[in-house]
């Protein structure tokens, strides 16, 4: 439904209106200028008109944010309306850059500076090799342009929300884009015979960050460590929604890295969950079966996905997904209560073995999302925010999901 919309709105733009992709390039540029200048004196209008500090900031995050999405819409019109112009090619990436670059910037204290310099230098080589060879952004250079825009999002609100922690994950998204600019630049300068070499590669290593992340959330659940537990835990969830899609993408595939992803996901889907609710139970013997428990759910999960994915219906898991379980587990642990935990770790290992029900695919859901699911997921994620604020937030979306099977269902094949 989303990206039904959006093609309307393109269309009501380009056809109706009038408005071409360039108009709306410089559009973008005039309305930044005022955010900008909103969240970097956020504190003098503060004091001027007597109103929070916060209300600015939240102001500028809402203005960045119409900016960004439209980056989206003028690319899209361009290709609708067939102005795809030699002026755009330079206007468009050049007027990015500079939001990107300045907004990031704002965030200087918080934000990896070497990470932040690395990228750039990267940045500006694709965009030279772009013009140069008269090629489009490729898929790993839009990807990273989301992770950039995604980790100014974790920046503003730890700012907001006075949670530091926050500005880890804004830094992780900032080296993500960096692995992806470097992707990026070395599509456009390699031999294809190197590209392919790589290509093989590259989702194996992508396995290989989230199994990282897996045994990272496991040290830091035994280090009582668990904000940090759980951050790796979705950095995890990050990974795994990858590596698979860039599989793909790519046409690769190979033995090895179906087993090597299914040890992955055993790890930060079935042990690390239960450790980081064991940690928050002082690792009392309660605490340590369940989790036994629903480390023997998760196995049993991820044996069925191999050995039934060819039988379930296209687009549709059967049982809830090892990664959404985690992230139902993970979200119950923000929460801070240890027996709310026991019983989410007990929900999610039963709603992964219930191979009756089927769960569609997370990547057919985000993009074709009701307006009623997305208020569910924003509502719910509000009320339990008041309750821990922001892991609160996190419940929203998972919740939606664990109850999607109600009225999202496989189409019957007559």
């Amino acid at each position: 439904m989303i990206k039904t919309l959006f093609f309307r709105f393109v269309r009501w733009l380009g056809y109706d209106l009038g408005i071409t992709p360039n108009q709306i390039t410089w559009g973008r540029l005039i309305i930044y200028i005022p955010g900008w200048f909103i969240w970097v004196y956020k504190s003098e209008l503060a004091a001027w008109s007597g109103l929070p500090w916060q209300f600015f900031g939240s102001i500028s995050i809402l203005i960045v944010t119409t900016v960004i999405i439209f980056d989206l819409v003028d690319g899209a019109l361009a290709r609708e309306t067939n102005q795809v112009s030699d002026q755009g090619r330079i206007i468009d990436p050049l007027v990015d850059k500079l939001i990107t670059y300045s907004t990031l910037v704002v965030f200087w204290p918080a934000i990896d500076r070497v990470g932040l310099t690395v990228l750039f230098a990267l940045d500006m080589a694709s965009t030279f090799l772009r013009g140069v060879q008269v090629e489009g952004a490729n898929q790993f250079g839009k990807k990273k342009a989301l992770s950039q825009n995604i980790s100014k999002f974790f920046f503003a609100t730890a700012i907001l929300t006075a949670t530091p922690w926050l500005s880890t994950i804004g830094n992780f998204l900032i080296w993500f884009a960096v692995i992806l600019a470097s992707i990026s630049v070395a599509i456009r300068i390699l031999p294809t015979a190197v590209i392919n070499k790589i290509s093989v590669m590259i989702p194996q290593i992508l396995t290989l960050c989230n199994l990282a992340a897996g045994f990272g959330t496991i040290w830091c659940a035994l280090n009582n460590k668990i904000e940090l537990g759980v951050l790796l835990s979705f950095v995890a969830m990050a990974f795994d929604l990858i590596d698979g899609a860039v599989a793909r993408k790519l046409a690769v595939s190979s033995n090895f890295g179906k087993h090597f992803d299914m040890f992955a996901d055993l790890v930060s889907f079935g042990v690390g969950p239960a450790f980081l609710v064991a940690a928050l139970n002082n690792f009392s013997p309660l605490s340590m079966g369940i989790g036994v428990l629903y480390f023997i759910a998760t196995s049993i999960r991820l044996y069925d996905y191999g050995r039934s994915k060819d039988k379930t219906p296209a687009g549709f898991f059967r049982g809830l997904p090892s990664p959404a379980g985690a992230w139902l587990v993970v979200s119950m642990v923000l929460l801070g209560q240890p027996v709310v935990c026991l019983l989410g770790l007990m929900l999610a290992a039963i709603l992964m073995c219930l191979f009756h029900i089927n769960w569609i695919h997370f990547n057919q859901a985000l993009w074709n999302m009701t307006f009623l699911e997305v208020s569910a997921a924003v509502g719910i994620g509000l009320m339990m925010g008041f309750i821990a604020l922001p892991g609160g937030l996190t419940t929203g979306p998972i919740m939606v999901y664990v109850f999607a099977p109600i009225w999202r269902k496989p189409a019957i094949v007559k």
